[in-house]
Formats: structure tokens, sequence, C-alpha cells
């Protein structure tokens, strides 16, 4: 059997397609063991809570605190709106239940005077009725004259009237006393509305987080439900993936991953899947796929898995990085 010498010249030629086809079985490798255990892909970003910064009231904005980009913390005053109407009309309700208040104190007295009034009327009645009583004996007796009776019976009428005025007048004091109380009670329940107002015109951060958007300007009439600002909550960042479903059988919440961000490329981050949407991401979106038309292209869809940030495969804390929404991500997910 011949065998062939290698040469100088063979070995230049054969070299290279070694090292060629040996890397390209060592790239293979590398990706068919990522291939079977891990579910990847760039089609994913980094995700808060947004909050939409909304009035209560409709007012015009008098002054902005905080800018895009500026950083907040939980109960910082980010914006006022005009108040000076409100302002107005609580001076207006409290000079009211000042002035209904002393209506009403005049009417507690007045009622107390005629109770006074009535006791004494009733004394003054029961004095003339027995008088009368008397009388009525005497004359029926022809121990006085017609006259003087005449006289006991106008007294004890008179008497008898003056009690029913006094009464009369103590329901007057009444009704004048429970008008007074029902208005302040209406004057209160409008200041508190014109409190919960006033206070409505100041808004705070709900929550630590930075401004990534100002919707409007000092001079806006800003309407109920209209954002003045837009917050993104520092507190909790996750990664938003979208996922073909041709992979959703491999995925199960609780699952271990791993991403990096292209702002860090040299930094491995852990977490793991903690929701898993329950439509896929085109069912939302602001024209969803209708194909009753019977125009019909088939295109994987996408499914929608949120992966909390855990930490760094190199152990440090998280708070060295600065995330933001948006930021790109690629990601392994290990398969179950």
């Amino acid at each position: 059997m011949k065998i062939k010498k290698i040469t100088k010249q063979n070995l230049k030629i054969y070299l290279p397609v070694t090292i060629i086809i040996l890397l390209v079985i060592t790239a293979g490798i590398y990706w068919y063991e990522d291939y079977a255990h891990y579910l990847q892909t760039d089609d994913a970003y980094v995700d808060s809570d947004n909050l939409s910064i909304t009035p209560k009231v409709v007012e015009r904005i008098d002054h902005l605190f905080v800018d895009e980009g500026d950083t907040v913390k939980q109960g910082e005053l980010l914006a006022t709106l005009d108040s000076a109407d409100l302002i107005a009309q609580r001076q207006q309700v409290l000079s009211s239940i000042l002035q209904t208040k002393a209506a009403e104190a005049q009417a507690q007295a007045n009622y107390q005077l005629n109770t006074d009034n009535s006791k004494i009327a009733y004394i003054n009645w029961q004095r003339s009725l027995d008088d009368f009583t008397r009388a009525k004996t005497q004359f029926a007796g022809g121990v006085i004259p017609k006259e003087q009776y005449d006289h006991f019976q106008k007294t004890e009428e008179a008497a008898k009237a003056q009690v029913s005025a006094s009464q009369a007048m103590i329901q007057v004091s009444k009704t004048q006393i429970n008008s007074a109380e029902a208005a302040i009670k209406t004057a209160e329940a409008q200041l508190g509305v014109i409190n919960t107002q006033l206070a409505n015109t100041k808004l705070y951060a709900p929550c630590d987080g930075i401004i990534s958007k100002r919707w409007q300007l000092p001079g806006d009439l800003a309407q109920m439900g209209q954002a003045v600002f837009t917050l993104n909550n520092t507190n909790k960042f996750w990664v938003l993936v979208n996922l073909e479903e041709t992979k959703m059988e491999h995925l199960s919440i609780g699952q271990k991953a791993l991403f990096t961000l292209d702002t860090y490329p040299g930094v491995t981050f852990t977490g793991k899947v903690f929701y898993i949407g329950a439509s896929t991401a085109s069912q939302f979106s602001l024209i969803p796929p209708n194909n009753a038309s019977g125009n019909f292209t088939k295109v994987t869809q996408r499914v929608p898995v949120k992966v909390s940030i855990d930490g760094t495969e190199n152990g440090t804390p998280l708070s060295q990085y600065v995330l933001r929404t948006g930021m790109s991500v690629v990601i392994k997910i290990v398969k179950k």
C-alpha cells in the first residue's frame, strides 16, 4: 500500500480546511446545545408600569415642578392647578357657615326665652283659671255681679291665649334651629367637596419613578382623565418577551432565564418567567387581524411573556445598573 507523503504544499491546503471544519462543527455543537436547552429570542425589551398622572378637576395648569427625564420620589409634588376660584368659593361657604351658626345661636336663645315665657304664661293661666273657677261659683251664688264675672272670664281666656302663643313661638324657634342646622350641614358638605377639589389641584407622584413624558404646559386647560405626565415606575422592572407560539410547549411559569442588555453587553442577567399571556400580542393591536375577507397569509404569532430581573451571574447588585423601559434584550429561557 502506497502512503502519500504530506508535503508542506499539501499542509497549506488541508490545514485551513481542517480548521474551518472544526470551527463549523464547534459552532454547530454550541448552536445545538443552545437550541436543545433554551428558548431564544431578541424580540424582548425592558418594561415597567407606566402611570398616567391625571387631574381629578378641570382647571388650568398653574405650575410644573418637574420635566421629562426627572427622577421623582413617592409623594413628591409634580404640578399645581389654578385654585383661585376654588379658594373664593371656599371663603364664601365659610362666611355662610359663620352667618348660619350665628342665626342658629340666636334661634337657640329665642327658644330658651320662649320656653321661659311659656312657663310663666302657663302659671298665669293656672292662676287665672283658679280665679275664674271661683268667680263662677260666686256668680252662681249671687256673690259677685255679672261685670266682675265677665272680667275673670276674659282674663282666663287671655291667659290661655298667651300660653298658646308662647307655645307657637317655641315651635317657630325649633323650626329656625332645625333650618339652621340643616343649612350648616349642607354648607359643611359643600366645604368638604371644595376642600377635596382644592387638594386635587395638586398632583403628586404615586411612586418612585422617572418622568418619561410631559404632555401639557402651564396655562393649558387640564381635563379630568387627561394625562399631564407619564411616570415610569422604577421600583420594579421586568423583561417583556414576545415569544413565538411554536415555542410555547416548552414554556411554563417559574422557568429560569438568562439575558443580556444592549446597554450592558458584557453582563448576563438572571430571572424567572412569572407571566404568560392569555392571548397573542396581535389580538390587542390597533387593527386586530380579520381574515373574513378570504385573504390569508399565515404568520407565526407571538405570545407576551414576562421575566423578572432578579440579579446578575457575576453577583453584581442590580442597583449598579441603570435600567430604562424600552432597552433591547437578548434572552434565553431554559426549556422545561
